[in-house]
């Protein structure tokens, strides 16, 4: 089993995140968990996905996110939704 952290970012503003996540591969299964606390509000909320790209096209149908793995380098490009 191999867990990653991810973040799913404002496109226009990398400072701003949207949300945090960890995804998790098993052999055969992946899984993401992703957390977030809307700014306005201050409601916590906690999804789980099938896949942090998954989660991507989920919450980027609204804002416009990139996917961002904790072990990239800066410069890399992310994935978009």
């Amino acid at each position: 089993m191999e867990a990653n952290l991810f973040s799913l970012v404002d496109t226009t503003d990398r400072s701003r995140v949207f949300a945090w996540g960890m995804e998790i591969v098993d052999e055969d299964r992946s899984d993401a968990i992703v957390y977030r606390r809307d700014p306005e509000t201050g409601r916590t909320f906690i999804g789980q996905h099938t896949s942090a790209e998954s989660a991507l096209k989920r919450y980027g149908r609204r804002v416009s996110l990139a996917l961002v793995w904790e072990y990239e380098e800066p410069d890399h490009e992310d994935r978009t939704a």
